[in-house]
């Protein structure tokens, strides 16, 4: 929209399908090799003392290493891989590169950042099959892999009786540790003999030069056997299954399955769809939100390093986003809206398999749909008529309830033909350096952070990262009332939350995640006359609905979410409010009509990670003895103020956000 926004200066029931040969001779692998197996997998390292958040900017962290190291339990070490470093399994080696050789059934696991491609054989990792040579004949492919110490450790196994692959040194993503804590002793450590090498092979959990907890990665013969069944395109499966149990996990190798086949059995597909129904933790998008995504890349890395994903018609090669729609944080007053937005998203499917009918889908679904008896999964699950539903549970500790939802699910399959898997649910990691709440911060404050890159591994596109704070960011200016310079540019707020009084809505959305909503519905109001503003400072917004208290949600079938941004603050005089967008979707902007856009509050949590960036990089600075940084004086950031301001704001009847206050 250019001269109209601008930046500031500038089956039946469950049917049990036969081993295939290879998780068969896997099984018999590992039967000849029970006790490395189960040591390798069975021992769970015991909790570490890494704080549940981490300090603050003027915590006291003087204590000791020693002292730390004394209070540290005893603990065990997990196994994390079988591959041993002897001379015959160590093809080259260089500063940056590794070449092993790794034979069959063998595991390899690796911590840090890193490029592979198979010389010779093939290998199995995070569900993917992959070869020296492609289905479509391309040899020594190359393939990106993040292994974060806060997530379990892929391990990569041995398909052929050899197999020679080469491990290839690359930069870190997200490289702003220093405005947050969160990223943090995430990769490997480079040494002074190897200060190129940003990977390094792990067997046990006490190589690690952090003596972090890492976590080994555990795939069980049943999840196997249920990806294997679920790979046959075209399919439709939905995974189901209580609350951090491992569904995202299953689903993410589910779609690396799907693209890149099973031998000569099952050809890989070009892409696949993949309909993530969890707000609160979005793989391919920051949360908040329902997403349909086309998926053209193998899923190697943690989401916190794919946190946005291009519009559909700019990246042919890569991963798209089809479609989007916001969600309530709290979905109690607007499930029927959740559902609508399901069936939306379903239907854009449907509109891409007419074209493509060899295209499948995978649909993760949240914990709290199997978490209790409800009809909702019942109605997912009739209106997209599964050809598989994979269950992860635990069907001979099932309470009534989860076997009141499994009966439920053998029922509605048993009504169109789906075949229904249950397999085991992944056990919670007994230690992990970030919580799940952690995670999801950090996926966001990384959505925000990037910006496109323009160098691209073969037809992967990749992200790069700014570290400044977003104090340091431009933000776009949106007019929120036509002024004699100036016409306005969206329609107003749609706050999807309890209700707020309108003398407060200033204050209760600054400093808050909004979602760019473009609408092409005919009754949209008049961006000029049709809504209400509030009195003091004339802010539009949508009024409630009289008899649910709740404000309406748009219609899921003529609108669409743009993007994802933030409100650094309002400009009052000139009827202005500022946001912050990453530079990697910057151009929608450019896309949307200021009378069909709507910025929508309510579907994220307050940022609190935002509010500390500065402090924390002023932090680093004076610890590493950057006295020019440390010196400068840049002020508060524009969503922060001083405690004694508290003062001025009265006591009662006041939206205050207390995080936000420094003293």
């Amino acid at each position: 929209m250019p001269g109209k926004r601008r930046k500031i200066e500038e089956g039946v029931g469950a049917v049990e399908t036969p081993l295939s040969a290879i998780a068969a001779a896997r099984a018999r692998a590992e039967a000849a090799v029970k006790c490395t197996a189960a040591a390798e997998v069975d021992v769970a390292p015991s909790a570490l003392p890494w704080p549940s958040t981490p300090p603050w900017p003027g915590t006291d962290t003087s204590e000791s290493k020693q002292d730390k190291e004394d209070k540290r339990p005893a603990t065990r070490c997990p196994r994390l891989c079988s591959w041993r470093n002897d001379p015959a399994n160590v093809l080259t080696e260089t500063e940056s590169e590794l070449c092993i050789n790794l034979s069959k059934h063998a595991t390899v696991a690796l911590i840090g950042c890193f490029q592979f491609k198979l010389l010779r054989g093939a290998v199995h990792i995070n569900g993917a099959n992959i070869g020296a040579v492609d289905h479509a004949g391309q040899k020594n492919k190359l393939h990106r892999v993040y292994a974060s110490a806060a997530h379990p450790v892929l391990k990569m196994r041995g398909l052929d009786a050899t197999n020679h692959v080469q491990f290839v040194s690359c930069q870190e993503p997200t490289v702003f540790a220093r405005i947050s804590p969160l990223f943090d002793d995430l990769w490997h450590i480079r040494s002074a003999h190897q200060p190129q090498r940003s990977f390094a092979i792990v067997t046990d959990s006490a190589q690690d030069a952090l003596s972090r907890p890492l976590i080994p990665d555990v795939s069980t013969e049943d999840w196997l056997r249920a990806s294997e069944h679920c790979s046959s395109p075209p399919a439709v499966t939905v995974v189901t299954g209580s609350p951090a149990s491992g569904k995202s996990v299953f689903a993410k190798r589910l779609g690396n399955r799907l693209l890149t086949g099973l031998g000569k059995t099952v050809p890989p597909a070009a892409a696949t769809c993949y309909l993530d129904l969890n707000p609160a933790k979005q793989e391919y998008a920051p949360h908040g939100q329902i997403s349909l995504v086309m998926l053209r890349e193998l899923n190697l890395c943690p989401s916190f390093t794919h946190p946005s994903t291009r519009p559909v018609g700019s990246n042919p090669d890569g991963n798209e986003m089809i479609r989007a729609h916001p969600i309530p944080a709290d979905l109690a007053n607007y499930m029927e809206y959740y559902q609508s937005c399901i069936d939306d998203l379903f239907v854009a499917f449907q509109h891409l398999q007419s074209r493509d009918p060899t295209l499948s889908l995978v649909v993760d679904t949240p914990g709290f749909l199997a978490a209790s008896v409800s009809d909702v999964l019942a109605r997912l699950i009739a209106r997209l008529r599964p050809h598989n539903i994979v269950h992860l549970g635990d069907v001979e500790a099932a309470d009534g309830e989860q076997a009141s939802i499994l009966n439920m699910l053998y029922t509605t399959a048993s009504q169109y033909r789906s075949t229904v898997h249950v397999i085991s649910a992944q056990a919670p990691p007994s230690a992990t350096i970030r919580s799940q709440d952690e995670l999801a911060m950090m996926q966001m404050q990384s959505y925000f952070h990037a910006r496109d890159s323009r160098k691209k591994l073969g037809r992967l596109s990749t992200l790069c990262w700014t570290a400044e704070p977003l104090s340091h960011m431009k933000p776009w200016e949106m007019t929120y009332q036509q002024t004699a310079g100036r016409r306005q540019d969206f329609v107003g707020f749609s706050v999807y939350a309890e209700p707020i009084e309108a003398r407060s809505l200033v204050h209760a959305l600054n400093g808050s995640i909004v979602h760019i909503v473009q609408s092409t519905s005919a009754v949209l109001p008049n961006p000029y006359t049709g809504l209400p503003r509030t009195a003091k400072y004339q802010i539009p917004y949508f009024r409630c609905n009289e008899q649910t208290a709740t404000v309406q949600p748009l219609d899921p079938r003529t609108s669409t979410l743009v993007c994802t941004a933030m409100i650094r603050g309002f400009d009052l005089e000139r009827r202005v409010v500022q946001l912050l967008v990453p530079t990697v979707v910057e151009p929608l902007l450019y896309l949307v009509a200021p009378e069909r856009t709507i910025l929508v509050s309510g579907c994220c949590n307050t940022p609190e990670w935002a509010f500390v960036e500065d402090g924390y990089a002023k932090d680093r600075a004076a610890h590493e003895g950057n006295a020019e940084v440390s010196a400068q004086d840049t002020g508060q950031p524009p969503w922060v103020m001083r405690k004694a301001s508290v003062e001025r704001m009265g006591y009662l009847n006041t939206v205050r956000r207390v995080r936000k206050f420094q003293t």
